[in-house]
């Protein structure tokens, strides 16, 4: 509709409302149309959907794939040879908050222990992690009083995995766990990782997964916990739930004699922490901030400006 100079600023906005109420009116009726004539519905367009085709994108079964995941640096944690044994650290000078983060994730991770910095270098506490029989350590860093990156290094090859920590809410901020006021730390958590589609999502899933022992990965027991690593569009997103099984009885009614039958029913809540992870580079080893040997690095120039591009 051609819009004249003299058309003023209201004007111009009915003739806007106007022209998009008539668009939704024609998408109903063509809606309705399409409903009876028994064409199926057609499927939501979204970026998962939309995204560019990547080479890398393999399947789990894939020979090469699973010829490389029984050779890396974590083959003996998946194949329960070894225990996963965890040293837990952060920065200097904390603030609260960050020991908060830390002590949920000690309720998390199964056989995990926290030590504080006490201003030791790295070069020093990852030999005598080693010598006490550590698998991994996990470095949470802040930067003026936020929580800003989760460092993963396993232990003693490697690989480190540095990620940007956002989102992150601890489990005193929950409205969920005002109630639970116990989590059992000692069960074993069963643990779900999705939608890792490429080699660098299926390297950046063993590098967490490496984190639980192997029981976490067999199928969830009646009282258990549940962990999930989600990737959606390059960011990973944590979640922890608590669930369990009751069984209830109730009576039958309608029956003459009455009866009695039991139902199962699970009761299921979240128990935090909830936080969010971006991947920023993966290195070969020990972390070494000087001499390290990269893998992989995020690069804005690599991966382009469409948002239809994703690496994991």
């Amino acid at each position: 509709m051609p819009i004249r100079k003299e058309t003023t600023r209201h004007h111009l906005r009915d003739i806007i409302h106007k022209e998009r109420i008539q668009k939704a009116k024609e998408r109903r009726i063509k809606r309705k149309q399409r409903k009876e004539s028994g064409a199926p519905a057609g499927i939501p367009q979204t970026l998962e959907t939309l995204r560019t085709v990547d080479e890398t994108i393999v399947p789990r079964e894939d020979e090469e794939v699973v010829i490389e995941h029984e050779t890396d640096e974590l083959s003996s944690i998946f194949s329960g040879e070894v225990t996963p044994k965890i040293l837990l650290t952060h920065s200097d000078r904390v603030c609260p908050r960050t020991i908060g983060f830390c002590k949920d994730l000690c309720l998390v991770i199964p056989n995990i222990q926290l030590v504080a910095r006490w201003h030791l270098p790295l070069k020093k506490i990852i030999p005598l992690a080693i010598e006490r029989g550590f698998t991994c350590l996990l470095i949470v860093n802040e930067d003026q009083k936020k929580i800003n990156s989760l460092i993963v290094s396993h232990l003693p090859n490697g690989p480190t995995a540095t990620f940007r920590l956002t989102n992150v809410l601890l489990r005193r901020e929950m409205r969920s766990t005002r109630k639970v006021k116990y989590v059992e730390s000692n069960v074993t958590p069963h643990l779900i990782t999705t939608r890792f589609m490429t080699r660098l999502g299926l390297r950046t899933e063993r590098i967490l997964s490496g984190l639980f022992p192997n029981d976490s990965r067999l199928p969830p027991q009646p009282h258990s916990r549940t962990i999930v690593f989600h990737n959606q569009r390059d960011y990973i997103f944590f979640r922890h739930y608590r669930y369990i099984h009751r069984n209830t009885i109730s009576d039958d009614d309608g029956n003459e004699n009455k009866t009695k039958s039991r139902n199962e029913h699970i009761a299921m809540n979240e128990v935090g922490p909830k936080f969010t992870l971006k991947l920023r580079s993966i290195q070969l080893g020990t972390f070494d901030s000087q001499f390290g040997n990269y893998e992989w690095v995020r690069k804005k120039t690599e991966i382009g400006r469409s948002r239809r591009t994703f690496v994991l």
